[in-house]
């Protein structure tokens, strides 16, 4: 598929990774054909456990009706379950490989999987005739009271000088990450009591990714803006809607064959709001993010 993006928009966005001012939003299709999708986990789910809505792809209510019926600890345990079967990565690199080659230095998940720490861990930052190895820093977001009271140290608290850098790059996990199942944003009240948490308390959520999120540019990733949990999450962290985000933000999706008037309204909708589609799948997307970077930065 040839790109959409001309040579100038190309040349913008390497010049803002090299200046460390782009922060990729990662969502679940990221890790297509690695870990299940939230509506395919959650049809799974609903049909092993008598799921007696109809709404079966919707994962946090599904898994709203699973916590009152088999517990949090089950809830938490089976979600455990499907990211341990993650399968093995491409051999030529998939995408969370082909993205850790590109010295992001801020990353925003929606995911609860260690994938992108492991793709980080195992790439090099490339300069000159040198190669330095990727040293990733974690942290989620201490959406409930329990999280703020343990002694888990973030980031930024436990090393007051440490900076995003390529070299040592921040990931942050907005709904949990997997190590700490108390994090884990699932079920339908969790989502609300996330945006209420992030709206009385700003200061959950990092200076880089504060920033990120109310500035951009931001490159969305797998992340479907049209799902209504994203777009209320993105309106309580960024405090409005996208119209904020600097010229340049971009989002990559799959083109929707057969119907251009969805292609379209996509278009001119969030044209209006100052992001350009990418029509493609992500590992597309950074295939050709990589080979561009490694050319011209190497």
């Amino acid at each position: 598929m040839p790109s959409q993006l001309t040579d100038a928009e190309w040349s913008q966005l390497l010049s803002r990774i090299e200046g460390g001012e782009c922060t990729p939003f990662l969502g679940p299709g990221v890790s297509l054909g690695r870990l299940p999708l939230p509506g395919d986990l959650a049809m799974r789910w609903a049909d092993e456990h008598q799921y007696p809505l109809e709404d079966r792809w919707n994962l946090p209510r599904v898994a709203q009706y699973l916590e009152l019926e088999k517990g949090s600890r089950w809830l938490r345990e089976e979600l455990a379950k499907a990211l341990a079967d993650a399968a093995a990565p491409e051999p030529d690199g998939d995408a969370l490989q082909l993205l850790a080659d590109i010295p992001f230095h801020t990353y925003i998940t929606t995911g609860h999987d260690d994938l992108l720490a492991q793709a980080l861990r195992a790439a090099v930052v490339r300069r000159d005739e040198r190669t330095t190895p990727r040293r990733p820093r974690l942290d989620f977001c201490r959406w409930h009271e329990t999280l703020r009271s343990a002694a888990m140290p973030t980031p930024f608290e436990a090393d007051p000088h440490y900076q995003p850098s390529a070299d040592e790059p921040f990931v942050f996990h907005l709904l949990g990450q997997a190590a700490f199942p108390q994090s884990l944003v699932l079920t339908e009240t969790d989502h609300y009591d996330l945006f209420v948490a992030t709206a009385r308390h700003p200061g959950l959520v990092p200076p880089p990714v504060q920033r990120a999120l109310r500035g951009g540019p931001l490159l969305f990733i797998g992340q479907p803006l049209t799902d209504a949990n994203f777009r209320a999450l993105a309106r309580s962290l960024g405090g409005a809607d996208y119209r904020g985000l600097q010229d340049g933000t971009l989002s990559v999706h799959v083109r929707p064959e057969g119907n251009d008037a969805a292609l379209r309204y996509l278009e001119r909708h969030f044209g209006e709001q100052h992001i350009k589609l990418y029509w493609g799948t992500p590992r597309e997307f950074l295939q050709e993010l990589r080979e561009r970077w490694l050319r011209d930065h190497v």
